[in-house]
């Protein structure tokens, strides 16, 4: 099937869900800007939609040949919609950061450098996974890459921003880790019942801007 002017493999995945395959080497921004043409061209027909690096997986209240027929006709709309980039502020306070030394010292940098690198860097949200609302992001500083730990932890505190690898990210839930945390927000970015219950969507862009732990308490209570 044809989609804003990509190939897509149809592939069922089960009852009222259907995956769109795409290419091996799409790019990740074509995934995004698929995804959001998709919710705002079919609306209530979707029950959600889970994207990853060269797919997205559609749950959906039609039969799959109505929703994929239905899916077709918005081909020509497809060019007609204008496809903006969500950007998003996030406070963090680094004061909370477990394992700030640690990767400072990996990294061959004060905290407080570590802390202006991180600052400077504007993130991307690639995945949402591994558990509600962790949101996997690209666009860390290559000298901020620090290896996951050999031991992970069995328990992370909700809002705790951690660097695994050449990736960064956010664990939106209380939930165990093996990331190096180097800050935490207070901001509830997956709710259970709230809809939408992610305040972050998959594509955004992502800033941070420092809070105090006086800050950070105030802001949760």
């Amino acid at each position: 099937m044809q989609f804003n002017k990509i190939s897509w493999d149809i592939i069922p995945l089960g009852e009222n869900t259907t995956l769109l395959q795409g290419p091996a080497d799409i790019q990740i921004e074509k995934i995004h800007e698929s995804t959001r043409l998709i919710k705002d061209m079919l609306g209530k027909v979707l029950l959600d939609v889970v994207p990853s690096y060269n797919s997205i997986a559609l749950f959906h209240s039609h039969e799959d040949s109505t929703f994929i027929e239905k899916l077709a006709t918005t081909q020509n709309l497809s060019k007609k919609k204008s496809i903006s980039t969500p950007k998003i502020q996030i406070p963090i306070c680094y004061e909370m950061g477990q394992d700030l030394d640690e990767v400072a010292e990996y990294a061959g940098l004060s905290q407080e450098e570590m802390i202006r690198i991180h600052l400077d860097s504007i993130y991307r949200a690639i995945l949402i996974g591994f558990t509600p609302g962790f949101i996997y992001m690209d666009g860390l500083d290559e000298r901020l890459a620090c290896p996951r730990k050999s031991n992970p932890r069995k328990f992370l505190e909700g809002g705790s921003v951690g660097i695994g690898g050449e990736q960064t990210g956010i664990y939106s839930l209380a939930s165990p880790g093996g990331w190096n945390v180097i800050g935490r927000t207070p901001l509830q970015i997956f709710d259970s019942k709230r809809e939408p219950p992610m305040s972050v969507e998959v594509g955004a862009k992502i800033s941070y801007y420092r809070i105090t732990k006086e800050e950070f308490e105030l802001w949760e209570n």
